[in-house]
């Protein structure tokens, strides 16, 4: 059987369960070649191409060399792109399940479907250098230390200007934050890059609205991230920052290299982006620091993330509703064991309303965990909430049990 670019692309697919579709496009979108693993997301081409298109100018023109991968997250997959001089691989990810992916296997798989397009096709003279590049970028994603969660005093006049007055992280070339137009309200850069920030400002935004428009045309919704690396071991993120007045939309934009990997630029994004979030946070920034969050739970996970200092206030505020969670809890579990204890010994015909009561509360109590379980997240009590809600499992799953043997004797 003659080789196929399917069969090469189904290598890279079998190597991850978190990649569900895998592609190759041409220079505006069109698929040459696919392997699914679910329905496929229509536009994606579209997505990636654009998007190439757009950073080529935006690269050259910050000097960063050529533009190599490029990567958005949204609330269900990430998006990847990845330039193979004719086209773009593109992958769906499922990052919630595994996000490092095996940069040696890829870098193998394109390099066949190049030796297989040059044989096929004739394509001897043209330039495939950019592959070079590939690997070392895969691998670096996944590489580099936390780093510490740091705090900016809640007294200063302006955060978004306390926090912007210096670069903690040396691999950062540069901070901005803009509105929407790319107009610059805060920005912080290295002594040796000169550009300042009106010109960067507006730059990056490219990426981001087309992120956005091809996102939401593909049913993706919007990215709570979207960063490009260069063959010249740099790169940018843009992501949501929060809302001025809860109205006005911030976007954060940061320059930086890859010289200690990727995993200190992201800790120190969720540094900054938890920081800002404390005057001008909002959904969607909420989801930004969840979502790193779930990344670095799969890169660390026998460790523990560090507990970030809390006010005395904040403690105060989640103590109290701690505590009433708890005897909500403790009462709720004394009241259904009693009910159970009497229905044994009656052998009423009250099964049904038990089992309804018991469903009406736990509704009640997982939406109260979906509104309020973020905020104790990264504080003292987030393993005590856990414990709370496993005790409440544990009991739930007892009365149902003793009701369902109850009904089965009936």
């Amino acid at each position: 059987m003659s080789a196929t670019p399917e069969t090469t692309l189904a290598k890279i697919l079998r190597s991850s369960r978190a990649i569900k579709q895998i592609l190759v496009i041409d220079s505006v979108g069109l698929v040459i070649a696919k392997v699914l693993r679910t329905k496929p997301i229509e536009g994606i081409g579209a997505l990636e191409a654009s998007i190439f298109r757009s950073t080529e100018d935006i690269v050259e023109f910050l000097n960063l060399g050529k533009s190599i991968l490029h990567l958005s997250v949204y609330d269900d997959y990430a998006i990847l792109g990845i330039d193979i001089g004719i086209g773009s691989l593109v992958m769906v990810l499922d990052y919630k399940t595994r996000w490092p992916l095996d940069a040696e296997l890829i870098d193998s798989a394109i390099r066949e479907l190049i030796d297989l397009w040059v044989n096929q096709l004739g394509l001897e003279g043209y330039d495939f250098s950019n592959i070079n590049s590939i690997k070392t970028i895969l691998t670096k994603l996944y590489q580099g230390d936390r780093v510490p969660p740091f705090e900016v005093d809640d007294s200063a006049f302006d955060i978004v200007q306390e926090l912007f007055s210096d670069i903690r992280n040396k691999m950062i070339l540069a901070n901005c934050i803009t509105n929407e137009l790319g107009l610059p309200i805060a920005y912080v850069n290295q002594p040796d890059f000169t550009m300042d920030s009106e010109e960067l400002g507006g730059t990056l935004l490219a990426v981001d609205a087309i992120a956005k428009e091809k996102g939401q045309n593909a049913g993706l919704g919007v990215p709570i991230f979207s960063i490009v690396f260069t063959n010249q071991n740099k790169g940018f993120l843009i992501a949501h920052a929060g809302s001025m007045d809860g109205v006005e939309p911030l976007v954060f934009q940061t320059l930086f290299s890859l010289d200690k990997g990727f995993i200190p630029i992201l800790s120190e994004v969720r540094n900054i982006i938890k920081n800002i979030s404390k005057e001008y946070g909002d959904q969607l920034s909420q989801k930004l620091m969840d979502t790193i969050k779930i990344i670095f739970k799969q890169l660390f996970p026998e460790e523990e993330i560090p507990k970030e200092e809390v006010p005395a206030q904040k403690m105060d505020e989640l103590n109290n509703m701690y505590v009433e969670i708890e005897r909500n809890i403790d009462d709720s579990i004394n009241y259904y064991m009693t009910m159970i204890g009497e229905f044994l010994e009656l052998i009423s015909s009250r099964c049904a309303e038990i089992q309804n009561s018991l469903d009406a509360y736990d509704q009640d109590l997982q939406k109260w965990i979906k509104e309020n379980i973020p905020i104790f997240n990264n504080t003292p009590f987030e393993k005590k909430m856990d414990t709370q809600l496993e005790k409440w499992l544990s009991a739930k799953e007892i009365v149902e049990n003793k009701l369902s043997k109850i009904e089965a004797k009936e």
